[in-house]
């Protein structure tokens, strides 16, 4: 009778420690995602309400893998930057790593990808050098945006002759250069997939830096909101994302044939 008490106050206790590990588990988040509208990433459902592409099926995948649970939300860049040093957002995605950003948030790259430069064929502008060098033509950027080694150089030049409009998110720099406001316009190839199809033969497309390794970009957590046992356990999730092939099918499904290619190692940085 005695043996029995104690095996059954045994297994209370074990069931006790199970539900608490459960508990315990099911208690990372919601983190609250800041995310821009971006063509096959973060998109509007055409016909009906909701969002559609990349980052609603990563986030959903990761939030399986990781026991996490994450809100969406829509932002502008400068917004989503203003909010992760506030504090009143934890993350957001496909971040290119910069020192500035890293005093903020901790980027776990994924992806890898070259950018794409954007003329008018009219100009045959037929490189950087000679972009630079025709002082009446002007580019357009993402205000806060970093667009690599390689571009932020050219950028910070033109900058310097007063050659750069900037606005607050990548739509408007579509918008101003389709506009015919400006002659330059950077970004990945499958951002500009659609306005390209609507004017056959008239943009120019270029990689101005082939051998550049790319742009690496990831995940972005904040170091003011999530703790450092929630970014240990999202990048566990994330490295087993990577390692079974799971990532590499998410960009494929979404970003096929847009040069995008996932990182052979995710680490923090």
């Amino acid at each position: 009778m005695k043996w029995a008490s104690v095996r059954r106050a045994g297994l209370l206790a074990g069931l006790a420690l199970l539900v608490a590990g459960g508990a315990a588990a099911a208690e990372c988040g919601p983190f609250r995602v800041g995310l821009k509208l971006y063509p096959l990433v973060y998109e509007r459902q055409s016909g009906g309400p909701g969002y559609r592409g990349l980052d609603p099926d990563f986030f959903a995948l990761l939030g399986e893998r990781s026991g996490c649970r994450f809100t969406l939300e829509v932002e502008s860049l400068p917004r989503i930057w203003s909010r992760l040093r506030g504090g009143s957002l934890d993350a957001t995605s496909w971040v290119v790593p910069t020192p500035e950003r890293q005093a903020w948030v901790t980027v776990i790259p994924l992806a890898r990808a070259n950018l794409v430069a954007l003329t008018w064929t009219a100009q045959r502008v037929r490189d950087e050098a000679d972009f630079l060098a025709r002082t009446a033509l002007r580019a357009v950027v993402v205000r806060g945006a970093s667009y690599g080694p390689e571009y932020d150089r050219l950028l910070a030049q033109l900058r310097a002759q007063g050659r750069v409009s900037e606005v607050g998110d990548f739509d408007a720099a579509v918008r101003v250069f389709f506009g015919q406001r400006v002659d330059l316009l950077l970004g990945y190839a499958w951002s500009v997939a659609a306005p390209l199809r609507e004017r056959p033969g008239q943009v120019q497309v270029a990689d101005w830096h082939p051998q550049a390794q790319g742009l690496s970009s990831g995940l972005a957590l904040s170091r003011r909101s999530v703790s450092a046992a929630d970014q240990q356990r999202l990048l566990q999730a994330l490295r087993s994302l990577q390692a079974d092939g799971s990532l590499e099918r998410l960009l494929h499904q979404h970003l096929q044939g847009l040069g995008v290619r996932p990182l052979e190692d995710v680490a923090p940085q």
